[in-house]
């Protein structure tokens, strides 16, 4: 198989990414880059770790590396001129969520890629995760489309008050750049939403909401019901869930530890339960193995990449809309 040669860029939480294309078949990991001056110290140890080279800036590292793909993890606010010069030197992007910082920022985004024809996925990690696929495959099955569901992505997450995370102009809270995850995976299950309603909670002393109770609803009539937020306990490592009812029968979908990993379901009318199990988290195989596969496949391939630049665009609306709902006690329509 040939490999293609891949950069990482932002090492805070693209430490989980580069370890993932280390140990990826088909995939060498030969720079990473991270300008903050608090890691640069150690970044030509760490890199090294890999066999890679290390760079203070993504400028220098375009210029001195032959790359086929680059995973960019900084945050929202660093990335447009990253993805324009990824994007003008043609070199394919694997794009840490959330995709923007807001509704406007993703079409600024978008517009780049779209100018340049960038090859560009969206780090989506839950909807290529074993059991979530299968699920995906019983519903265009046996199970037939999904009419109701009820999500949940609770964790113990409370970042301090200061930094990017809160940011309105760049992590832009909870919703935005967490909640994401369960938003796309939802997506990938019942379609495209039209409305949101929300109610939001702020019990932590966060600069913003911390925790939602949402409702969607989509244009094939299904209808979500979904909970997150960061004031799970760290002990329960039974996160994310989601209950399904298709119009012949009921899936339940668990997590561990962000990562989808046992499904159950049943027809309706019939009183046995099939039971489909994930292989745990180990070392060599993450919560990205299954979507950074899929992305080199396809860049090997010659196929456009699942979870794309609208998937991205979307999750980024609904979460904008999850606030203006909690905060104007209306409804919001994505579709207008």
């Amino acid at each position: 198989m040939n490999r293609l040669r891949f950069g990482v860029i932002g090492t805070r939480f693209g430490q989980f990414l580069a370890r993932t294309l280390a140990h990826l078949e088909g995939a060498q990991l030969v720079a990473v880059a991270d300008r903050n001056p608090n890691i640069a110290e150690g970044l030509e140890t760490y890199a090294a770790r890999y066999g890679a080279r290390a760079y203070q800036t993504s400028a220098d590292m375009f210029a001195k590396e032959a790359l086929d793909a680059v995973v960019i993890a900084t945050a929202p606010k660093a990335r447009a001129a990253i993805i324009e010069e990824a994007a003008r030197r043609g070199i394919a992007m694997f794009v840490e969520k959330p995709w923007a910082t807001n509704p406007a920022h993703a079409a600024q985004l978008a517009e780049i890629c779209r100018r340049q024809g960038a090859t560009v996925m969206l780090g989506f990690s839950f909807r290529f995760h074993p059991a979530i696929v299968r699920l995906r495959e019983l519903m265009d099955g046996e199970l037939g489309e999904g009419w109701m569901l009820n999500g949940e992505y609770v964790f113990d997450l409370l970042p301090p008050e200061e930094g990017w995370f809160w940011d309105p102009d760049n992590g832009n809270g909870m919703f935005n750049e967490n909640s994401c995850h369960l938003f796309d995976a939802v997506c990938y299950l019942l379609g495209k939403p039209v409305s949101v309603m929300a109610e939001a909670a702020r019990f932590g002393g966060r600069p913003m909401e911390e925790a939602a109770a949402i409702s969607l609803k989509f244009e094939n009539g299904a209808i979500a019901a979904l909970t997150v937020g960061g004031y799970g306990a760290n002990a329960h490592w039974d996160y994310p869930r989601i209950d399904i009812t298709t119009q012949h029968g009921q899936a339940r979908l668990r997590g561990r530890h962000h990562m989808w990993d046992s499904l159950s379901w049943a027809r309706r009318g019939s009183d046995t339960v099939t039971a489909y199990t994930s292989p745990p988290e180990i070392l060599g195989s993450t919560r990205y193995t299954n979507a950074l596969a899929h992305f080199r496949n396809c860049l090997l391939n010659g196929e456009r990449p699942s979870a794309t630049i609208e998937d991205g665009m979307l999750s980024v609306a609904i979460a904008d809309a999850v606030t203006r709902a909690a905060r104007s006690g209306q409804k919001i329509r994505l579709d207008e």
